[in-house]
C-alpha cells in the first residue's frame, strides 16, 4: 500500500488580522491512490479541517488513455470539506491546450469539476473570505515552454506580473505556480506564499545536497521539496503524492502539506 505523510508549516503575515487560516495543499497525485478510493489521503485531509484546499497541479495523468475518475472522485469529495482552488500543472496544461493528442477527456474533466465548485485558476487571481479575513489566490499559467529545458527564456517576476498583474500590498497573497524552477522569480513578483510542485521532490533525496533529480532530468534542483523564506515571502514546495513515467522515491516520501496562515506576533492590530 501506498503511503505518505504530513508535512506542517507556518507563515505568519502582517496582513493577516483576525484569525489563522489553514490551508491543505495537494501536489502531483498522478492518479495515484491512496488508500482505496483514496480514503486514507481524504481521511487525513477531513482530519485536519483546513479552511481551503488548494491544487497545486497536476492532479491528473496526461497521456492520451489516462482516466480522469480518479481525480473526479476526490475533488467530488473535498469540495464537501472546504472551498478548492485549483492551478494548473504541466499534464493539465498539455492536455487542455492538444486536445486534438491527448483527446478530449481532459476538458470534459474540468467542466465536470467546475460543476462541483472548483474554482481553475488560469492566470487570474480569487478572493476568498475564510473567518473575516478577505485573501487572493493566484493561479500561474506560463507558456509551455518555460516547462521545456530550451525554448523559452527564464521567466521573469515581469512576465508574472503581465500574467497576473502585481500582488496586492494589503490582502494576504497566495500564488499557485506548478514548476518550482522559477522559484527566485516568485518570491521576487511578491506573493506572501507561493506553493509549487512538479519536482517530486528530486525523486531521490541524499543527505546534506537534497533531491538529486527532477522528472526532466534536472541535476540537483535548488527548490524541489521545503519551505523557502525571502524577505519575508515565502516558497512552500511540495514532493508530490504520486509519480508517473518514473515511479521512483528513495528517502523521499510523499507527502500532503498542511499550512497554517497567522497574524505575524507581535505587530500592531
Amino acid at each position: 500500500m501506498k503511503k505518505f505523510k504530513t508535512t506542517f508549516y507556518r507563515v505568519e503575515s502582517e496582513k493577516i488580522k483576525k484569525q489563522s487560516i489553514k490551508m491543505a495543499v495537494v501536489s502531483d497525485l498522478h492518479n495515484v491512490q491512496l488508500g482505496k478510493k483514496n480514503e486514507d489521503l481524504l481521511g487525513r485531509i477531513r482530519t485536519e479541517l483546513p479552511d481551503v484546499i488548494l491544487i497545486a497541479g497536476d492532479l491528473v495523468l496526461g497521456k492520451p488513455s489516462a482516466s480522469f475518475e480518479n481525480a473526479f472522485c476526490f475533488l467530488k469529495e473535498i469540495v464537501q470539506v472546504a472551498p478548492v482552488f485549483y492551478g494548473l500543472g504541466n499534464h493539465e496544461q498539455r492536455m487542455k491546450e492538444k486536445p486534438e493528442v491527448y483527446g478530449r477527456g481532459y476538458l470534459e474533466f474540468e467542466q465536470q469539476a467546475r460543476s462541483l465548485g472548483v474554482v481553475f485558476l488560469e492566470n487570474e487571481t480569487k478572493e476568498l473570505e475564510v473567518r473575516g479575513e478577505k485573501i487572493l489566490i493566484s493561479g500561474l499559467v506560463p507558456p509551455y515552454g518555460y516547462y521545456k529545458k530550451s525554448g523559452c527564456d527564464f521567466l521573469k517576476s515581469e512576465e508574472i506580473q503581465r500574467l497576473l498583474g502585481k500582488p496586492s500590498q494589503n490582502q494576504f497573497q497566495v500564488l499557485l505556480a506548478h514548476t518550482p524552477k522559477y522559484g527566485d522569480s516568485y518570491l521576487e513578483w511578491g506573493s506572501d506564499v507561493t506553493f509549487s510542485g512538479h519536482y517530486h521532490g528530486g525523486m531521490v533525496r541524499i543527505p546534506v545536497l537534497g533531491g538529486v533529480i527532477s522528472p526532466d532530468f534536472r541535476l540537483f534542483p535548488r527548490y524541489c521539496r521545503g519551505q523557502f523564506i525571502r524577505d519575508g515571502k515565502q516558497l512552500i514546495v511540495s514532493a508530490g503524492l504520486g509519480e508517473h513515467t518514473i515511479p521512483l522515491r528513495i528517502f523521499n516520501p510523499r507527502e500532503l502539506i498542511i499550512v497554517e496562515c497567522s497574524p505575524k506576533k507581535n505587530s500592531e492590530k
